[in-house]
């Protein structure tokens, strides 16, 4: 993000990029408020960001709370939910909220990999996955309507 920041680097170089979890920006309660707001409040970087998202040859690799970072650039589940990139987010957007018991919460689940246009889960359609899950703010927050569901 400093390279990117100060002009060191451009998204356009770059095909894939990969939001890491754990200390990037803190490790504390919404902490990627603070990292999308980095973004989005700063037009060249915001632009960047929305031009990388529009590529046809990208991929992006969101790995534990980044989730949630994503989810504030509309881009999980998806620019065409809620807001775009940059208007300052809309109330329809999913997004990530704190634990309905108020803590950190771990647990272990299984997954299945649905059709999709990710490479990573290319030729893995159907397949069942067994993932960890450990979040502070681990639950999917629908505001329209759909029923909340830990992560």
């Amino acid at each position: 993000m400093s390279d990117l920041l100060s002009g060191r680097s451009s998204l356009n170089d770059f095909r894939g990029i990969a939001f890491v979890g754990g200390f990037s920006y803190a490790d504390v309660l919404d902490s990627a408020k603070g990292w999308s707001a980095s973004i989005r409040f700063n037009q060249p970087l915001l632009q960047q960001f929305q031009e990388f998202y529009n590529r046809s040859d990208t991929f992006s690799l969101r790995v534990c709370n980044r989730c949630q970072f994503m989810a504030l650039l509309g881009w999980v589940p998806g620019a065409d939910v809620g807001g775009s990139l940059g208007d300052g987010g809309d109330v329809s957007q999913p997004r990530f909220v704190h634990n309905e018991s108020g803590r950190f919460e771990c647990c272990f689940t299984s997954v299945r990999i649905g059709d999709s246009p990710a490479i990573m889960f290319k030729g893995m359609e159907g397949s069942s996955l067994g993932v960890w899950s450990a979040l502070g703010e681990g639950w999917a927050y629908f505001p329209d309507g759909v029923p909340v569901a830990i992560l």
